[in-house]
């Protein structure tokens, strides 16, 4: 009597199939009627706090994330999982010390430290791996693109420190993440394979132009230069100022006895 118990398993996984199906639609379902209730009140889109989550420059990233956990063979998934969760907390805890090492780059600190570009570099170079090489090649890229998608959204905070922001902004990227991975298992063709790979050439393309433009496009402003103290006169220091502005400095004698 071997058939009940393969039947048993294939029902129990229809209904966690079901299952998982039913929360991410309402995982999509929670996050459109947070950003429909930002826009109803009166408030623009860019007033949504998720609004830098759902940027193209974290979204991208994102897909590849999705699209690398979802086509990895089922014995990697929970490991590569691991992998993502552990980098996000160490990129966290030594943020830090990333800033002070790309600190001299001109122009960084202005652009998110470059997070965004990094992450769409390392994703795309793990996409481009054939899929026998990326359960050797694709991990340690993995922690770079992951501790960088953690401090990006870290530094992405428009709330000004929420303490809501951070917990919703993890779990929005989290459904992205998931939501494209559950695609890709879906999506288990060869053109699937093959489009997955020119997405991640894509993606590196875009990182170095995105990321090489940040840092060709810096621009360093110079104060303009203060005029020096003469040392003489009724306001020293301040009769050029005053000259420029066309104001006649009052003179203490008028009115003395």
């Amino acid at each position: 009597m071997p058939e009940p118990f393969p039947y048993n398993l294939r029902r129990s996984a229809e209904k966690t199939d079901v299952a998982a199906a039913l929360l991410l639609a309402f995982g999509g379902l929670a996050i459109a009627a947070d950003f429909l209730l930002v826009v109803t009140a009166g408030g623009e889109p860019s007033d949504w706090p998720l609004s830098t989550v759902f940027s193209a420059e974290r979204m991208l990233p994102l897909i590849g994330l999705g699209l690398l956990l979802g086509q990895s063979t089922r014995r990697l998934k929970l490991p590569a999982l691991v992998v993502v969760l552990g980098s996000a907390v160490l990129g966290t805890l030594l943020r830090e010390r990333y800033f002070e090492w790309v600190a001299p780059v001109p122009g960084v600190a202005a652009n998110l430290f470059l997070t965004g570009p990094i992450a769409c570099i390392a994703f795309g170079i793990a996409l481009i791996f054939p899929q026998r090489l990326r359960a050797f090649a694709a991990f340690p890229i993995l922690v770079v693109g992951s501790a960088a998608l953690a401090v990006a959204t870290l530094l992405s905070d428009p709330t000004f420190h929420s303490r809501t922001y951070l917990p919703t902004a993890f779990v929005a990227q989290g459904w992205v993440v998931v939501a494209v991975s559950a695609v890709a298992t879906i999506l288990d063709r060869p053109w699937a394979a093959i489009g997955t790979r020119i997405f991640g050439s894509w993606l590196v393309a875009i990182g170095l132009l995105y990321g090489g433009a940040h840092v060709a496009a810096r621009q360093t402003i110079q104060p303009p230069p203060f005029p020096a103290p003469a040392g003489t006169g009724l306001y020293p220091g301040f009769d050029a100022l005053l000259d420029d502005l066309d104001m006649t400095p009052p003179n203490p004698a008028v009115g003395k006895p």
